[in-house]
């Protein structure tokens, strides 16, 4: 049998170890909530950053490429008419 001071002390090392376990654990909830917010905003940054460049791209191919081609388009048209009137051939 155990004396009642042994047992007494048994009794709070156990309550202080259930003490300690609940607090690492609200730390590590507190932790895995604080990571989450830091991700989840680097997260959408990332998605924001993502439709500027989409922005920036079509913006780019609508006023730079786009016209670029149909010029390309009417001069590669014109050397067909001009080589059609030289009379130029291909050569082989």
């Amino acid at each position: 049998m155990v004396p009642e001071a042994v047992e007494a002390i048994a009794v709070y090392v156990g309550l202080l170890r259930d003490i300690i376990m609940l607090v690492l654990l609200l730390a590590l909830l507190a932790t895995v909530i604080l990571t989450y917010r830091k991700v989840s905003q680097a997260i959408g940054s990332v998605g924001r950053i993502v439709k500027t460049t989409e922005e920036m791209v079509a913006s780019v191919q609508d006023n730079i490429v786009g016209p670029a081609s149909k010029g390309s388009g009417v001069a590669f048209g014109v050397g067909k008419v001009v080589a059609f009137l030289r009379g130029s051939k291909k050569q082989e």
